[in-house]
């Protein structure tokens, strides 16, 4: 039996989604797939400040967040900084390969890709190490010499790492892997009753449904505009607050006939099915759950850097709107109660997009690639660029 080790990180929960959805495909096939959070192995202190700081840049500063995507994006992989994130936990990630013995390594967060890379550079680690790219594009910390393979979403992303110096052999474009939930014959289950899951839901099939998801930095971060404008409004509301309690609290009050709240859900699934439009954060999985779905998109305030890139995906193929403000996704929506047609049009174009069978064609092509020997000669790891 295969032992295939996932590696993701809990910076947002799209990487752990696409981990998991690999994962169930991998035990559908009999192998012994475990995932394991990068970040959970961290020095707690270096923990808390890695997350603590993107989720501030993310809030407070995204454009300098997207300053900082860029310039990491341009770090040369011989570097003495690209050196030192591909060494930070490396004690515990090696740790935990030799406690697991996996014959194959997996990531879908570039910062453990990397750091499995340099074990293998050193020979500590002699098994395949391969990425799986989460979003509709590849950061260059996604490049690596000791990556021994890719799985992407689209051509732009297969070329983005062929820029970098990837062989193009080394390459599939498979699409993003999505959980069972999301497999065509779930999505069709779901479209097929809609208006059970929109009764089961407490809410009217008649009037159109908007899905708000996001708390903190995305969508419900500008709270006084939404509260203000779901008040005045005609439509129907599912406000998904994630994590963050305090809006949660803060939008249960609007709770009546019309508005349903909800922290964290693991039915995001029958939401998206129940609603007409989501706004939503363009992150990877998001975009591509709802496509599986086939709900049309606003795309609220997209951070500089990857998520700017999602929504440029999403709207070239006309799925998708970008909103920078609530006044302006609110226009819209608007806008779509008296022209149906427009959710119509980006409905079938949803359709279009090949967005399903991803984690079926990554994990037997992972269980191909666990039979291959990788050839590095077996050396001691320096010991002064083991880090924490």
């Amino acid at each position: 039996m295969h032992r295939v080790l996932l590696l993701t990180a809990s910076f947002g929960a799209g990487h752990n989604q696409a981990a998991y959805a690999v994962q169930e495909a991998l035990k559908d096939r009999g192998a012994s797939a475990e995932v394991v959070d990068y970040v959970s192995l961290l020095n707690p202190a270096l923990r808390s400040f890695a997350k603590f700081s993107l989720i501030q840049g993310v809030q407070k500063a995204p454009g300098l967040y997207g300053l900082f995507y860029k310039s990491m994006s341009r770090l040369e992989p011989d570097s003495p900084l690209q050196r030192y994130v591909n060494h930070i936990g490396i004690t515990r990630i090696q740790d935990y390969i030799d406690l697991f013995a996996p014959d194959i390594i997996a990531s879908t967060f570039p910062t453990p890709m990397g750091v499995v890379g340099e074990l293998r550079r050193h020979g500590t680690v002699r098994v395949p190490n391969v990425s799986i790219v989460t979003d509709y594009t590849a950061h260059r910390q996604w490049y690596h010499e000791y990556s021994d393979h890719y799985f992407v979403a689209t051509d732009e992303v297969r070329r983005d790492l062929e820029h970098y110096g990837v062989q193009p052999q080394k390459i599939d474009v498979f699409g993003i892997p999505l959980r069972r939930k999301f497999s065509a014959e779930a999505v069709n289950f779901l479209r097929s009753h809609r208006t059970e899951l929109i009764l089961q839901l407490g809410l009217s099939p008649s009037v159109p449904i908007v899905l708000l998801m996001g708390g903190g930095s995305g969508v419900l971060g500008d709270a006084p505009e939404w509260e203000t404008f779901i008040q005045k409004s005609e439509l129907q509301y599912l406000i998904v607050c994630g994590q963050n309690r305090r809006l949660e609290r803060r939008f249960a009050q609007l709770q009546s006939d019309r508005v349903r709240v909800y922290g964290f859900t693991s039915e995001i699934d029958r939401l998206m099915a129940a609603a007409d439009v989501i706004v939503t954060k363009p992150g990877g999985l998001t975009l591509t759950e709802s496509m599986a779905i086939g709900i049309p998109m606003v795309l609220f305030k997209p951070i500089p850097g990857q998520e700017e890139i999602n929504a440029d995906f999403a709207v070239r193929a006309g799925v998708a709107v970008r909103a920078q403000h609530a006044e302006e996704a609110q226009a819209f929506l608007d806008r779509v109660t008296q022209e149906p047609a427009i959710l119509e049009e980006m409905r079938r174009a949803a359709h279009q997009v090949p967005v399903l069978g991803a984690a079926d064609h990554i994990a037997d092509r992972l269980l191909h690639l666990a039979d291959g020997i990788v050839a590095t000669p077996l050396q001691a790891y320096p010991p002064e660029l083991l880090m924490t």
